[in-house]
């Protein structure tokens, strides 16, 4: 029996080919039905309203929480963007100082909670807009 090189390479090259062809069509077939399978719409995240650098952030917390003497509201207050504050915690304006040096928050409210965290709410649906945590220094 005779085999030559070039016999071997063609077969070599033919099964080369269908293997790709077979991988191919296989992909595409699971593409199929992992999409089918994701039409249930997704939950978008919560895009922010405010975006606020970390100086801004800490000129508020200084004015806010060293200046100002305001109510702290209940532990159970929500703190999570997009969230609706309850009517039964006040919500108080920015003060002067915050509108002049960050001015994208001026026309918000805020309430503080217990944990010394500033909540920045939208006061035309008292939506949660931005969350101040306190600062670990």
């Amino acid at each position: 029996m005779t085999v030559t090189v070039g016999t071997n390479l063609v077969r070599l090259i033919a099964i080369l080919v269908a293997a790709i062809a077979t991988t191919v069509i296989v992909f595409c077939v699971w593409a199929v039905q992992v999409k089918a399978q994701t039409n249930t719409p997704a939950i978008e995240p919560i895009s922010r309203t405010i975006n606020l650098t970390a100086e801004q952030e800490y000129i508020i917390r200084e004015i806010v929480l060293t200046d100002l003497k305001v109510p702290k509201a209940k532990p159970d207050a929500p703190e999570t963007i997009g969230d609706k504050v309850p009517e039964n915690i006040e919500l108080y304006p920015i003060p002067p100082g915050v509108a002049e040096k960050v001015p994208q928050v001026k026309s918000h409210t805020f309430f503080v909670k217990d944990n010394d965290t500033i909540i920045l709410v939208s006061p035309s649906d008292r939506v949660i807009a931005e969350v101040i945590k306190k600062s670990n220094d």
